[in-house]
């Protein structure tokens, strides 16, 4: 009785240090971030700005679209590289640059809207354009004709182009600006 009681807690012990490593909320996810305040001046001021100038920090290296939309993600939502950006998925990510200045059509009068668009974007990385959307309707609870659907939808549409070679990354900032910000 006292090797299975043993074994018990060995198991308990293995598997609330393997939930820890992979939840890990104080690690950031490593590498090198983007400094919100050397972005150039027509990405600065709204959060939407910002997203779009991270986007554009990115770009400058060239990465291959999946590097991009993961890196996205880290910069703007804080989605670590897998596997923990599951349970970073699954918790929403975090505001990492919290702010509005996206259409009307796409505000939900919250800060997260960036947060939102890059959670988006990079889970379309890791799996289908449709099972992002159920998953972003069923789990995450935003119907379709709603600013955080339409939004969900527009960040399908933007991973899908990228994926798919439609939308080069060094184009990316100038089509955020275009579709999703506000005009100064």
């Amino acid at each position: 009785m006292k090797v299975l009681a043993a074994i018990a807690v060995a198991l308990l012990i293995g598997v609330g240090a393997a939930l820890t490593w992979l939840w890990a909320p104080w690690d950031e996810g490593g590498g090198d971030s983007v400094e919100l305040d050397a972005l150039a001046e027509e990405f600065r001021g709204s959060g939407c700005r910002r997203l779009a100038g991270i986007a554009a920090d990115l770009a400058e290296a060239d990465p291959e679209p999946s590097r991009f939309l993961r890196a996205l993600g880290r910069e703007a939502a804080g989605i670590r590289p897998p596997p923990r950006a599951f349970t970073d998925l699954a918790r929403g990510g975090s505001d990492r640059i919290p702010g509005r200045g996206f259409l009307a059509r796409f505000d939900d009068g919250s800060l997260g809207q960036a947060r939102h668009f890059a959670g988006i974007a990079v889970a379309r990385s890791f799996g289908s354009a449709a099972d992002v959307r159920r998953i972003s309707i069923d789990l995450r609870r935003d119907p379709a004709d709603s600013p955080d659907g339409r939004l969900t939808d527009e960040a399908i549409e933007f991973a899908n182009a990228v994926l798919g070679g439609d939308l080069s990354v060094a184009e990316t900032p100038e089509w955020m600006l275009d579709n999703l910000c506000r005009r100064r």
